[in-house]
């Protein structure tokens, strides 16, 4: 009985040693290793674990398949996406469609808003809208469409492309031009957003780093020592031996 009661205490030790691990602020962190590295202002949770998101619009999830996935709240209810790219030295992130229609997502964003997001876009470059949904063909005749991963123009009909491209050359002259905009930046089925950045100045000046607060004070930051020595718990060799016996 006293051998059992030890292998409880053990498993329970061994329970909180992991539970403490786990809440590391300091690791870069990422779902596999081609997938974007996930650090502030980013916090990376387990969906069954989403009660421990402090900044739900910055929690980053892993799929099964270990791809990055998103869940952009706006004011039209949730879209999930994969997250492909971060940069955190712009602030800007990169996000595709699982469903392999990344065109018909963003026209349901540009009707919308999705704090603290936007669309990140380069004033150099317009992106056209084109309807192709009279073309009945699962592919253009271009490159674009000649890859695995290019749109089904039957169940995804419109296709985006730069402005200054030619529509011969896309197979687009059967489709119909919806619009142009310089305010969405699209290339190889993803978008780009961006993200207000944070200021950390106090704390990179302590040689720290930015953490969300975790007291129900969104938006809010404060710094966290990266440097400060870990604790551990100590388990006793008696217990150890007595749970091995």
């Amino acid at each position: 009985m006293a051998r059992s009661h030890s292998f409880i205490m053990l498993l329970f030790l061994l329970q909180l040693i992991n539970n403490s691990s786990s809440h590391e602020e300091c690791r870069e962190l990422s779902c596999g290793p081609y997938e974007p590295i996930i650090r502030f202002p980013f916090q990376l949770v387990k969906e069954s674990s989403q009660h421990e998101c402090v900044y739900p619009e910055f929690c980053l999830y892993c799929t099964q398949n270990k791809n990055t996935m998103m869940v952009l709240s706006t004011t039209s209810g949730p879209f999930i996406f994969f997250v492909d790219y971060i940069d955190y030295e712009s602030n800007q992130l990169s996000i595709s469609d699982p469903d392999n229609c990344i065109s018909e997502k963003i026209l349901k964003l540009n009707k919308t808003s999705f704090p603290p997001y936007r669309f990140y876009s380069e004033s150099i470059t317009k992106s056209s809208f084109f309807n192709c949904s009279s073309f009945k063909k699962r592919h253009l005749r271009n490159e674009d469409q000649s890859s695995q991963r290019s749109q089904d123009m039957i169940t995804c009909p419109i296709y985006i492309s730069d402005s200054y491209d030619s529509v011969i050359a896309l197979d687009l002259v059967s489709c119909t031009k919806m619009f142009d905009t310089s305010n969405i930046f699209v290339q190889y089925l993803s978008v780009s957003l961006s993200w207000p950045e944070q200021n950390c100045t106090k704390c990179k000046a302590k040689s720290m780093k930015c953490k969300w607060k975790n007291n129900n004070t969104k938006g809010k930051t404060e710094c966290f020592d990266c440097n400060k020595k870990r604790k551990t718990i100590q388990i006793p060799k008696s217990l150890i031996y007595a749970s091995t016996g």
